[in-house]
């Protein structure tokens, strides 16, 4: 009978890699076992051995979780998970916290009091921004597009911030407006489930607005209007150098 080996250069994909883990799995709750109906002295070493095969169930089943969840993206398979470290990797090249400054470059306690007045003003437009979108906020996520003729596949949905119209089920709808390559009119979304979820494929980032309607609105009451520029995550140099090509 011709022996099947498992070639580690050929598992290239999260699936693979998860079958190949439970496969281990079997093979080593299988040898346990199998010691330890053949085992008979010392006395302990039987019993220890079916201990360790049960825990290894629970200890694997975890590490399928972590590798489904904490390490997702190094699961992706190897065209995509490398364009996402390159991606990583460019775009905090040479990074540098700007709201970390050493004691030797300078002085604390000087700059705060010689920007004080202005970082009070633009303190209350965050916190004005806040209030008059009520903790609403647009986000996005993106992989590389499985469309024939785009660059990603993009979700864009609502977030909540605190508690507001989101987390008490107090919107009615939110329209979205991607612009004419997309569609010829606003998108209205009433999936209050998947917090008014929309999925798109695009070639480019673009600007995406949406208005949010709560219940029981009267005609002259304003919607929430939110925005969002729906980039995929290239570096901004690259950014700036593809924009620069396209102006040629």
């Amino acid at each position: 009978m011709q022996d099947h080996k498992i070639e580690a250069h050929k598992i290239t994909k999260p699936i693979q890699l998860t079958a190949v883990w439970f496969v281990a799995l079997l093979l080593l709750d299988s040898a346990f076992l199998f010691a330890a109906a053949k085992t008979s002295q010392p006395s302990w070493l039987a019993p220890t051995l079916v201990i360790s095969a049960i825990v290894f169930v629970p200890l694997f089943l975890v590490g399928v979780f972590l590798m489904q969840t904490v390490f997702r993206k190094e699961l992706q398979e190897d065209q995509y998970y490398s364009e996402w470290l390159k991606r990583q990797e460019e775009l905090f090249k040479e990074f540098k916290a700007e709201n970390v400054e050493t004691a030797t470059t300078v002085d604390v306690h000087s700059a705060e009091k010689l920007v004080v007045a202005k970082e009070e003003d633009i303190e209350r437009l965050r916190l004005r921004r806040y209030q008059d979108q009520k903790g609403l906020f647009l986000v996005h996520t993106w992989r590389p597009s499985m469309t024939p003729g785009q660059v990603a596949d993009i979700v864009i949905w609502l977030h909540q911030h605190g508690d507001g119209p989101l987390s008490r089920g107090e919107i009615e709808k939110v329209e979205y407006q991607l612009g004419p390559k997309f569609f010829k009119k606003p998108q209205v979304k009433k999936n209050a489930g998947d917090q008014y979820r929309m999925e798109v494929s695009a070639y480019g980032p673009m600007l995406c607005l949406a208005k949010v309607f709560l219940r029981g609105q009267t005609e002259t009451t304003e919607p929430i209007l939110l925005e969002r520029y729906v980039n995929f995550e290239e570096a901004p140099n690259k950014a700036l150098q593809r924009t620069a090509d396209r102006r040629r």
